[in-house]
């Protein structure tokens, strides 16, 4: 079995956005530590990364970038990538796996290096969106153990 949790909720018009943190494989005891991310912009311009943590609790330091090439994020437009008009933005799909014992995994989208905290929603708007990001990895686990997950204050193994 698979589990495929996304780690955005649907967009709004804000300049920075941190995703909700997912429970990673690490969260289940779960030893392979092999997560495949999906990411998919719509006339996107700026930046997204993929965190994990391997902490339960984790505070604002405990989260580390787990982009390929150890980048810090993927910068939307990217270079090479031409821009059909009147499109101002990336339209595409990026895929990645990465391998940590992560117990929690975030998105997080970065466009304040452009625009001002002032900016207009409607402006904001203008710089496309990301339609998701996807997070999968396989679980071997059971529907009981599976469900286990949904539980309001589960603790980690």
């Amino acid at each position: 079995m698979y589990t495929r949790l996304n780690l955005l909720r649907p967009m709004t018009e804000q300049i920075d956005i941190y995703g909700d943190p997912v429970r990673g494989s690490g969260w289940y005891g779960l030893t392979t530590g092999v997560h495949c991310v999906s990411i998919s912009v719509q006339n996107f311009t700026g930046r997204v990364s993929i965190q994990a943590s391997l902490t339960a609790a984790p505070t604002a330091t405990d989260w580390f970038t787990v982009m390929p090439g150890n980048v810090q994020y993927i910068q939307y437009p990217q270079p090479g990538y031409v821009i059909q008009q009147p499109a101002t933005g990336q339209t595409s799909t990026y895929e990645f796996t990465f391998t940590a014992n992560a117990v929690w995994v975030r998105a997080v989208i970065t466009r304040s290096y452009f625009l001002s905290p002032y900016s207009s929603p409607k402006y904001i708007g203008t710089f496309g969106l990301v339609e998701y990001a996807m997070l999968s990895y396989g679980n071997n686990l059971g529907e009981f153990e599976y469900r286990r997950g949904w539980e309001v204050n589960p603790q980690p193994r």
